[in-house]
This record gives structure tokens, C-alpha cells and sequence, in this order.
């Protein structure tokens, strides 16, 4: 999107100046001096047409990594400007964004650049990601200048980067349940109780319509066909898990990883999983995964939206929706949950 506008103090400057050579050209009479009113006019014409020609030309990108990386890590942010005109240059000024959508920390810088024919970056950083969470770098605003500053066109519509930052897990192999879940039942007990159901899969080839979510990436390398997991409605028993995330960062930061990590537990003793959280709006939102690629998914869609939430209005949301049901609470500390009856 663009939006043209013309600056009165760039008109001002340019009629005192004009002002100024006429008054000189009537007091002395000289040719020099015509001469100049006629150069003043014809500059104005020209860098005016000019540049609005030119104005359809400019575009920029914001760039991040590629796939996740790690909490504490340095992440290469750039931005790069494209001037697709051959000759001609132009002053701008450049409006970026970094900010976590997660932790909701948000940092907003403006820099003044030289358009020059051609791409070029622009702004170059390393960024430390101290929290987990979705970082995103946005280019929300540039505004080119004509040379005389008469006018200028501002763009907002702009292609923009993210990249998720995770946790470090360490996979725990052969390690009990009831070593990181407090008051985890055994094998005899949660049978008796009896868990929940979870829907097991079908695998089919890939239809137009279908939800990426559902591909079966292992299945799709192996074969070479785009294949995807559909549910059925009787199965295996599951376990839910619920993620009551908090407003402190650092707290947040030990949820996930706790979540993560038992995650991939559960997944090594077999057990499918229901895992719920609160997402946009405070409404309970629910992901099942049986194979690690969607734990991953979940936890990417979990990463991106704001993580500052009331962990007491997502067990109030579970036991609403799920009444009688049993869960596992995600929790820091010695235990990675606990098991809620």
C-alpha cells in the first residue's frame, strides 16, 4: 500500500527561495540571474515527475534464520531495500520492528537511508534471544523523499520474517513417569481408572483441502507422495496435558521446556497425547500428537501468540470443557508435572 503526500514546508522553503532570485532578477536586471529563476522551475518539474515515476520501484524485506534455534542464542537480523530503478536515487526514511510475539517485548528503531539503484542491506544486527517465543522482525514503514523534499510516498505493505526460539530439551531415555510427573499412576491403576481416547490414524494420500498439520512427514520422504494421517473414532488411550502458562517470562520459559521434555517421554512409552493451552481469546485450544514432528507443531503454534496469560483460567478451562477428566499439569521444578485427578 501507498500513500502520496505533499509537505508544506518543503513548498515554503522552495517559494522563499523563488521568491528571493525574483526579487534579485527585478533589482539587478541580469541574465544570470533568469537564468536561475528558469533552473530553480525546471529542477522542481523535474524531480517531481521523476520521482513519481519512480515511486512503484521501492520495496523492502526484513530477513531471520531459517527453522528454530535455540533460547540464548544470537540471531542475524537484516534488513534489505530494493531500489528496481536503473539511474535514479532517493532519500527514505526506514521504520523496523523487532519484537517476541511470546513475551510480547517489542522494539521499535527508524533509520534514514540512501535508496541507490539496485538491493542493498540496510540495517544488519545480531539479536539475543533470551526467551522463548516467536521472534519477528517487521518493516512497517518506509517513506521516500523527492530531492527537493516537496513530496514523498510512503509504502506499508511489506514482506516480513519470524523464527522460533525453543527451548534446549534433553531427551531423558528410561526414565519412569512417576519420577517426572508427581502422583503419576501406575500402568495397573491408570488402566482400572481408564484414560481417555484417542483417535487413532488412518494414512492416505493428500487431498486438496487437507490440513498441512496433519502430513506425515516420515511417511512423505519414504514414499515420495505427500501423504497425511487421518483420525478415526476409537483407538489407543491418551493423556491429557494442560500447559497453564503465567505473565512471568522466565516462568514461561521453564513451562515449555518442561512441556517439551515430557512430550517426548510420553511419546517414548507410547502414549498419545491430548495437550491443551489457551490460546487467542482465552479459549482453550487442543492438539493431539502421537510422533514427535507434532509436538513440534504444537508447541511452534503455542510459541506464537502472547504467552502472558492467568494459569488459573486455563485449569478453570480444562476442567469446563473436560469436566471429570483427568490431566497432567505442566509444572517447573522437580517434577516436570503433576497429575491432576
Amino acid at each position: 500500500m501507498r500513500k502520496v503526500k505533499i509537505h508544506v514546508w518543503g513548498i515554503l522553503r522552495l517559494a522563499i527561495l523563488f521568491g528571493i532570485l525574483v526579487f534579485l532578477w527585478w533589482y539587478f536586471r541580469t541574465y544570470e540571474l533568469f537564468l536561475m529563476l528558469i533552473a530553480v522551475a525546471g529542477t522542481t518539474v523535474a524531480s517531481i515527475c521523476l520521482f513519481l515515476r519512480s515511486m512503484d520501484l521501492f520495496s523492502a524485506q526484513a530477513t531471520l534464520p531459517v527453522g528454530g534455534i535455540g533460547m540464548g542464542s544470537t540471531v542475524p537480523m537484516s534488513v534489505r531495500v530494493t531500489n528496481a530503478g536503473r539511474f535514479l536515487g532517493f532519500a527514505a526514511d526506514l521504520t523496523y520492528v523487532v519484537r517476541n510475539v511470546f513475551t510480547e517485548y517489542e522494539t521499535k528503531k527508524k533509520v534514514r537511508i540512501w535508496l541507490a539503484p539496485g538491493t542493498k542491506v540496510v540495517v544488519e544486527k545480531e539479536l539475543m534471544s533470551r526467551h522463548v517465543g516467536r521472534v519477528e522482525a517487521l518493516v512497517t514503514e518506509m517513506t521516500v523523499w523527492d530531492w527537493l523534499g516537496i513530496c514523498s510516498v510512503q509504502r506499508t505493505a511489506f514482506r516480513n520474517a519470524g523464527v522460533i526460539v525453543a527451548p534446549h530439551v534433553e531427551r531423558v531415555d528410561g526414565e519412569e513417569l512417576a519420577a517426572s510427573v508427581e502422583d503419576f499412576p501406575n500402568e495397573n491403576e491408570t488402566k482400572k481408572r481408564g484414560m481417555d481416547v484417542n483417535p487413532d490414524y488412518e494414512i492416505r494420500e493428500y487431498v486438496p483441502g487437507d490440513d498441512l498439520k496433519s502430513i506425515h512427514w516420515k511417511l512423505t520422504a519414504k514414499t515420495g507422495r505427500t501423504m497425511v494421517r487421518e483420525r478415526l473414532a476409537t483407538g489407543r488411550d491418551k493423556i491429557n496435558v494442560l500447559l497453564a502458562l503465567s505473565k512471568d517470562e522466565s516462568e514461561n520459559d521453564g513451562l515449555i521446556a518442561s512441556l517439551h521434555g515430557l512430550g517426548l517421554m510420553l511419546l517414548d512409552k507410547g502414549y498419545p497425547v491430548r495437550l491443551c493451552w489457551l490460546g487467542y481469546g482465552g479459549i482453550l485450544q487442543g492438539r493431539y500428537f502421537a510422533e514427535e514432528g507434532e509436538l513440534e507443531n504444537a508447541l511452534d503454534e503455542i510459541l506464537s501468540v502472547s504467552g502472558k496469560q492467568d494459569p488459573e483460567k486455563a485449569k478453570a478451562a480444562m476442567e469446563t470443557e473436560f469436566p471429570g477428566e483427568a490431566y497432567v499439569l505442566v509444572k517447573n521444578g522437580a517434577y516436570k508435572g503433576t497429575y491432576v485427578r
